[in-house]
């Protein structure tokens, strides 16, 4: 009944496309997983949209269906495929980030004299809230002076490491995207994601031209908005745009309608050490360590100063960074995890290291550069170019090496978790499909892999769906489009 209904959903969406051949033979072809799917994107070439499709035996590589494999297009968050793959390959799903944390100066009694010295490691997850071992960074070092019988402390909180490596946006990335989560700079040295939660909220009775009260997570953020109101706007929203003087937002409720009384936003940080430094201020001040003023005399005659390690705060491992990343599309953690392959590779970071790196591990897998050409780790980039054939042959070359399974373990599962959570779908489809997803302006794709329960030929297959030059008005949009084209792949027969 299901894959009745499916059929009739393709009838009815591809009914003006004007290609197939007539009779009972074009039926037969549009039952067909190649039937389906070149109507589909022959409808939405001839709306002016660009569509290129490869589809693979997951385990002889031999292609089951071809439509301009090798048309070149932005492949958006899909390139997350690429940067966790190569990470992968080189570190081993068991690695896991460290980051050692040691105390410079000197310890008289209860009191010490001295620095908090972070080692940057390229962490992501360093702080996260994603994590349970990650959450409580600075708890673990405030137990740890505790552990070392300290009471008061006189000093500062630096990272070292961090000089010298090229933290900043990636080439490709829009500027006015700046001031948001998922544009966070790949700083060598993370903290809590580089991101800061800005919620507004309004007072009862308050009009849409009242200022809001805004409020930080979390409470000891010191990251400054400037947050003006606008209430001749055509649609409510809060965007904000990122300053010399910090982070400014606006806050926009049409004229005449309902006035909004909440609303939030994750934002970018520039100075995630000051952040750092902010969070251990405060776990310690909770821990009952109290902090000294700077003009303190010290005691005479001073103490040698002696490094003494305090404690060292790893990381999940590398399996679950990756999930986290393609589930959630992490662009941070993306970036983080191939500038971590890049000085694996080359011994540097930064993004011609990255670059060349990944090139060489493209080479490597026998993906040639006419079908892909990476500029970073996230997808951000609008210097990207990839094809059909090169994503897919990505997640075919991983699943022949030891870390594939951790691979497709982290892509999202359609209609069950991650970016692919809630899709509608068929029940046959549901559960069968793991795609990462990759959205820009005008650009959609889908790269991953499906289960086909019923072909014992071909029970297994990788695919990748890239959309271009996409609009408001294209039919059927991007989502209905992959929706027909999953549904096809685990459905309908090859031939």
């Amino acid at each position: 009944m299901r894959r009745a209904l499916f059929l009739a959903s393709v009838s009815v969406l591809l009914s003006a496309c004007a290609h197939a051949p007539p009779g009972p033979e074009a039926a037969s072809q549009r039952s067909t997983l190649p039937g389906v799917t070149r109507t589909l994107l022959e409808t939405l070439e001839a709306d002016g949209a660009l569509a290129g499709a490869y589809v693979v035996d997951a385990r002889t590589g031999e292609p089951l269906f071809q439509h301009r494999e090798n048309v070149r297009l932005l492949p958006a968050s899909t390139m997350k495929v690429v940067s966790t793959s190569a990470a992968l390959s080189a570190l081993g799903a068991d690695f896991r980030f460290v980051t050692p944390v040691s105390l410079e100066g000197s310890q008289v009694g209860g009191l010490f004299l001295g620095d908090i010295v972070a080692q940057a490691s390229g962490d992501p997850s360093l702080g996260s809230w994603r994590f349970p071992e990650t959450a409580l960074a600075c708890d673990r070092i405030a137990e740890a002076f505790q552990a070392h019988g300290i009471h008061q402390w006189r000093g500062n909180v630096r990272i070292a490491g961090t000089d010298g490596v090229d933290g900043l946006m990636g080439p490709g990335w829009a500027w006015d995207d700046a001031a948001y989560a998922y544009s966070a700079a790949p700083t060598p040295f993370v903290f809590r994601e580089n991101v800061v939660d800005l919620a507004l909220a309004r007072a009862p009775g308050s009009t849409c031209a009242d200022a809001p009260a805004v409020q930080w997570t979390p409470t000891f953020a010191t990251l400054s908005a400037v947050v003006r109101v606008d209430v001749n706007a055509d649609r409510t929203n809060l965007s904000c745009m990122r300053g010399s003087a910090g982070v400014s937002c606006t806050w926009r409720s049409p004229a005449g309608g309902p006035c909004p009384q909440a609303a939030a936003v994750k934002l970018a940080v520039e100075a995630p050490q000051d952040l750092f430094a902010a969070c251990v201020d405060d776990a310690l001040a909770r821990h009952g360590v109290t902090r000294l003023p700077m003009s303190l005399e010290a005691p005479t005659p001073p103490l040698p100063p002696v490094p003494v390690p305090l404690v060292e705060l790893t990381s999940p491992p590398l399996s679950e960074l990756v999930r986290a990343t393609n589930k959630e599309s992490l662009n941070l953690y993306a970036e983080r995890l191939g500038m971590r392959f890049a000085r694996e590779r080359t011994g540097q970071e930064g993004y011609a290291a990255l670059r060349s790196a990944l090139g060489a591990e493209l080479l490597r897998r026998g993906v040639p550069p006419k079908d892909l050409r990476p500029v970073d780790g996230s997808g951000l980039s609008r210097y990207n170019l990839a094809t059909p054939r090169g994503m897919a042959r990505v997640i075919l070359t991983s699943l022949q090496e030891p870390y594939g399974q951790a691979l497709v373990d982290s892509l999202p599962v359609l209609s069950v978790d991650g970016t692919l959570a809630g899709r509608r779908t068929t029940q046959a489809t549901a559960g069968r499909i793991r795609a990462k997803t990759g959205t820009l302006t005008g650009q959609k794709c889908f790269v991953g892999v499906a289960e086909r329960p019923n072909d014992l030929e071909h029970p297994r297959v990788v695919f990748a769906l890239m959309l271009g030059n996409m609009d408001e008005g294209t039919k059927p949009n991007a989502n209905e489009a992959f929706d027909l084209f999953s549904t096809a792949l685990v459905e309908l027969p090859l031939r």
